[in-house]
């Protein structure tokens, strides 16, 4: 995801992206010598790789490669799809050396001629302070690429994409956990202090708003997050499940909200199936379980993978149970809408709708301990509080 702003140098970024394309293009050109159908492909992935779909739906350069698509627990608008540009190339080059002479034609022979250990060991550690608190997860990722050429896949913001995007024709399953920002869990366990400095919230303010940290209308809708979350409690590290709410709505499911609604204000009339995923099992949640805390309970991100494919952490549970009955609903659900177009059919019934022009709140399949309910979206109150934040122009 390197990305320099010259054009000489051919690198405007985003080639993790476009690698994914590639692939994609060779699926079409050869899945048939393989018995597969070139004109019913059903792309799917979770976090970055939710991300990524998302950025394959949006971008032209990815248009008609795929029929189907499921988006989990990432999607373009969420705030860490897309990085600033921030000089990060130039950067890192001066973290392995480099006197800072010559420019980006410089930076990139220094960058050239490092290992891949230097490399991923001096990114790790490009962040400031200042961007860390800013909530910035990463130094590399897709960018809104600097200058047009025949290759650009992220020309413009996601938001203005995803207005017009070729995909807003095709059917696609969206969703994700319950307690997604049990992730941040690690890094303030790490660094409890992280709560002591949330102050009035003005960090927690979405930085797309482009508001000034200090300003009076960030502070204003920092201390909103803050009564929401916390109403006249103090944020602690003993009482975090607060921040760690906020987390998950901030990081996952308003961008997964606002990414719903476009596709609604796009009247195409294309289906959106919306999921939620709240089982909580005490031994096979692996992501909360061995990178969050096994003592916290509740449904993490990344926990679902461990429903749709083997990991090495549990053995595969016995058939008896409620995490081997969701396994086999999870893998049903994706199949059923890979293979017909409908997630519904088969054991799992007819249960699931697609999200409807009409419907406020919208509904969605949630997946729990229990099996399958129909419902209004338990999150929409939360979601409503991050709409007021932004403009109309803003959301959707």
């Amino acid at each position: 995801f390197l990305s320099f702003e010259s054009e000489e140098l051919g690198i405007p970024g985003n080639g993790g992206l476009k690698d994914q394309n590639l692939a994609l293009r060779w699926v079409r050109d050869n899945i048939s010598h393989f018995g597969g159908d070139p004109d019913n492909v059903t792309l799917f992935g979770e976090s970055a790789g939710g991300c990524s779909v998302h950025y394959h739906m949006v971008s032209e350069q990815s248009r008609g490669l795929f029929r189907r698509a499921i988006v989990m627990s990432g999607c373009t608008l969420n705030n860490w799809s897309t990085m600033p540009r921030r000089g990060m190339g130039e950067r890192l080059a001066k973290s392995l050396g480099w006197n800072g002479q010559g420019g980006e034609a410089e930076a990139i022979k220094v960058l050239m001629k490092a290992s891949a250990e230097d490399i991923t060991k001096h990114q790790d550690l490009l962040l400031t302070p200042n961007e860390l608190e800013n909530r910035i997860l990463f130094a590399f990722g897709p960018v809104v690429e600097p200058y047009p050429s025949k290759n650009t896949f992220i020309p413009k913001k996601p938001l203005e994409m995803c207005r017009a995007a070729w995909s807003n024709d095709i059917d696609i399953l969206i969703g994700g956990n319950s307690e997604e920002g049990l992730f941040c869990l690690s890094s303030i366990k790490e660094n409890p202090a992280i709560m002591d400095g949330l102050k009035d919230f003005e960090y927690l303010v979405p930085m797309e708003l482009e508001l000034v940290r200090s300003s009076h209308v960030c502070r204003k809708y920092g201390r909103r997050l803050k009564t929401f979350y916390y109403g006249d409690t103090k944020p602690s590290f003993e009482n975090r499940e607060g921040y760690l709410t906020l987390m998950t709505d901030k990081l996952f499911w308003h961008g997964i909200h606002r990414t719903i609604y476009s596709r609604i204000n796009s009247r195409k009339g294309a289906k959106t199936f919306v999921y939620r995923f709240s089982v909580d099992s005490e031994t096979y949640n692996h992501y909360r379980i061995y990178l969050c805390d096994r003592n916290v309970r509740g449904t993490a991100h990344a926990d679902d993978l461990s429903y749709l494919f083997k990991n090495l952490f549990s053995p595969v549970p016995n058939v008896d149970t409620f995490e081997y009955r969701t396994m086999q609903t999870m893998v049903e659900l994706f199949t059923n809408f890979a293979i017909m177009g409908t997630p519904n059919g088969g054991t799992v019934g007819n249960i699931w709708e697609p999200v409807g022009a009409e419907l406020e709140p919208y509904k969605c399949l949630n997946i729990n301990n229990v099996g399958l309910s129909y419902v209004d979206l338990p999150e929409t109150r939360r979601m409503k509080l991050w709409d007021s934040l932004y403009k109309q122009e803003q959301l959707y």
